[in-house]
């Protein structure tokens, strides 16, 4: 059930930063920002917080989850017609993920994963 709640606040977190963000620099719309959001969610959540948190920091965690953001988010441009997504747009939405991503890390260390050594 923890890892339920998690991946829902990620989901909430991830969703609320994109569509600030690319709906103030792009043209997509909301069904668009969340489903981008949602494979950002999901591949970051198996890959960086499950996978590499667990071996190693939150800063090593944090550089994987955001690089996958980017990956993510950019390759949707392909998606929706090329254009859409400016680079420095993905990349501005990628270290603002970051961001919340390494503040999610430490409610991951505490709630998720209590008896790992802290982060």
């Amino acid at each position: 059930m923890k890892h339920v709640v998690a991946f829902l606040i990620k989901y909430v977190m991830v969703a609320v930063i994109l569509e600030i963000l690319l709906s103030l620099l792009t043209a997509l719309t909301l069904v668009q920002i969340l489903i981008i959001s949602l494979a950002v969610t999901i591949a970051s959540y198996l890959i960086g917080d499950l996978l590499v948190l667990t071996f190693w920091n939150n800063t090593v965690a944090t550089l994987v989850n955001a690089l996958i953001a980017f990956g993510i988010i950019y390759s949707f441009n392909y998606r929706y017609g090329a254009g859409i997504l400016a680079y420095a747009d993905c990349v501005t939405a990628a270290v603002v993920l970051g961001i919340g991503e390494w503040f999610f890390h430490r409610y991951m260390a505490r709630k998720v994963f209590p008896s790992r050594k802290k982060t």
